[in-house]
């Protein structure tokens, strides 16, 4: 069992953490600001850039924008 000490340390950990950002991607080709959009009636979540870069996926509640972002930046890398 953890002392009292490691206790209060704890707690403020568990108080001071920040949630995931979900904010604006960077585009792994120009640098342009990317944003997901998700598309409830098809399923589907979609992103766009103006430098060609784009991608589709099926739209999971277990995934985080992030994981999307980390699927666009792999098959970016694939195609290069």
């Amino acid at each position: 069992m953890a002392t009292r000490i490691e206790r209060r340390h704890y707690k403020h950990l568990k108080a001071t953490s920040k949630k995931m950002v979900f904010g604006p991607f960077e585009c792994p080709n120009c640098g342009a600001d990317l944003f997901f959009r998700p598309d409830n009636e098809r399923n589907k979540v979609s992103v766009k850039c103006e430098c060609g870069v784009a991608g589709e996926w099926d739209l999971s509640p277990l995934l985080q924008p992030v994981d999307y972002y980390s699927r666009l930046v792999e098959s970016h890398n694939q195609n290069k």
